[in-house]
């Protein structure tokens, strides 16, 4: 990991400690089933999951490729990532604390990246894009998503100071131009009381 990917974990390791998103709350739950309905996750299939955090999104992940899927995910956090491990999940489940444009797996592993409540904390976007270019297969999904609006998780970023006052979700127009130039093409987005963004590989 760089210096900035070190300091932003050591900030999500004292956010693991005080139970920072140890579980979907209710109101959580119904957005995460609805952008689920959305995205259609098929059975078998393998999931890349950058920024983890406790784990809570890599157990519903698990239960939903069931056991012939994979998932791997990832968290700057080493705490974060001991929470995730302590959920005891299936062997088809695999974490690993690093950043997400150092993923050990081969070239077009994954079937999907799903980017969860993470995408504004990537030191390296350009790195990370790349990475996903390389990790996903060709016709492969990215999907980024978060729990709020846009403009909603930028202001509690903001409040939250530290080495995340800066961490924005870009426009529309900036995203398209960074998926765009690592041959992904932006299929479909919503930005309401949730925000998620549906983006392809284009073979």
């Amino acid at each position: 990991m760089n210096k900035e990917d070190t300091i932003i974990g050591e900030f999500f390791d004292n956010c693991a400690r005080d139970g920072f998103m140890a579980e979907f709350d209710e109101k959580e739950r119904i957005k995460l089933d609805s952008l689920f309905s959305i995205m259609q996750i098929e059975k078998s299939i393998r999931i890349f999951e950058p920024g983890c955090g406790t784990g809570r999104l890599s157990e519903v992940l698990a239960e939903t490729v069931g056991e012939s899927g994979a998932v791997v995910s990832c968290d700057l956090s080493s705490v974060m990532i001991d929470k995730a491990r302590s959920r005891k999940l299936p062997d088809n489940v695999e974490f690993y604390c690093g950043s997400a444009h150092e993923c050990p797996a081969k070239d077009a592993y994954f079937d999907m990246v799903f980017a969860f409540q993470v995408y504004p904390h990537f030191s390296d976007r350009e790195a990370t894009l790349a990475e996903f270019k390389r990790i996903l297969k060709p016709g492969g999904d990215l999907w980024i998503a978060h729990l709020a609006s846009r403009q909603t998780i930028n202001d509690r970023h903001h409040e939250a100071g530290g080495p995340v006052i800066s961490h924005k979700i870009p426009t529309r127009d900036e995203m398209n131009a960074d998926l765009s130039a690592f041959s992904f093409e932006l299929l479909d987005m919503k930005d309401s009381d949730y925000y998620w963004l549906h983006a392809r590989k284009q073979d």
